[in-house]
């Protein structure tokens, strides 16, 4: 693991591979080790980043600062840091949310997005927990209270397993997501609430991904949504499409919110298959500049 200092918070990042850089981003709870089972399908052709988000895993833990404006931040100054853009971005959840807001902001920095179970206002709100949402949004100083008390608890390892049942689908049940020991250590992690609750209290300010319509400089994206999904609602995953208008999506039966654990080859697959269509849309529009200019 290799660190990047984003300020002064450490981000600590699995680094491997050769060919054009694809940055792996996690949902809110867990860590880079999401990745580890389509990682080997990547690695022999694309130069792989798989990090540990501000909050999360072995990286930094601050009492705030967990805003998705500052995740995009430290995109930026990582990618202009190492020089890598344009980039490739595979995210899942909040780590989606992070890629879709970098891209708005700055589409020349990527070349094509990956988008699994993308973390929005709506999305949430119509999952499971979105009851979370509402009372933060309907009673702040009694939410804020609550998050203060929930923010001290470290998550006993014997309950683990229930809070991954909950993520998993059909598929990650009968892989046994729900008992793996390097996913179930990513919720007993200190401070680990403390991180959730950041971020959950910042969603109203996800809600512009809602409404964003990509324009014709916006990179080539495609979403991936585990059918089963109960923390985000796939319902509203379809008509968020419908405003992003994605080159390509995929609806995985039986799959849930860790969906790259849960059905590994058919994601890397997808994953690849994508990523080198991205490649095909650069040197495409590489050369219609050419032409232009000429």
């Amino acid at each position: 693991m290799k660190t990047f200092y984003f300020g002064e918070w450490p981000i600590r990042y699995r680094h491997a591979g050769k060919g054009p850089p694809v940055l792996l981003l996690h949902n809110g709870g867990t860590s880079h080790v999401i990745w580890r089972e389509i990682w080997p399908y990547l690695a022999d052709d694309y130069e792989l980043f798989a990090f540990d988000l501000l909050g999360y895993g072995d990286s930094a833990k601050p009492e705030s600062g967990y805003e998705i404006d500052r995740y995009i931040d430290f995109l930026i100054e990582f990618i202009e840091h190492h020089r890598l853009a344009p980039v490739s971005l595979v995210g899942n959840c909040m780590g989606s949310a992070m890629s879709l807001g970098l891209a708005a902001r700055r589409p020349q920095m990527v070349r094509s997005l990956v988008l699994m179970n993308p973390l929005t206002e709506a999305t949430f709100l119509a999952g499971m927990l979105g009851l979370t949402l509402r009372l933060r949004q309907r009673a702040p100083g009694f939410s804020r209270a609550i998050y203060r008390v929930l923010g001290r608890i470290r998550v006993p390892a014997l309950f683990t397993p229930l809070v991954l049942r909950f993520q998993i689908g059909a598929h990650g049940k009968s892989r046994k997501v729900h008992r793996d020991p390097q996913v179930r250590s990513c919720f007993t992690v200190p401070g680990l609430m403390n991180s959730l609750l950041g971020v959950l209290d910042d969603l109203s300010n996800y809600g512009y991904l809602d409404r964003l319509e990509p324009g014709a400089d916006f990179p080539p994206l495609c979403t991936v949504w585990g059918r089963q999904n109960k923390i985000l609602s796939p319902k509203v995953g379809r008509k968020l499409n419908e405003t992003l208008k994605p080159q390509r999506q995929e609806w995985l039966e039986g799959c849930g919110h860790l969906l790259m654990l849960e059905q590994p080859e058919e994601v890397a697959f997808i994953v690849r298959e994508f990523l080198g269509e991205g490649e095909h849309h650069e040197k495409k529009m590489l050369s219609q500049n050419k032409e232009v200019l000429s």
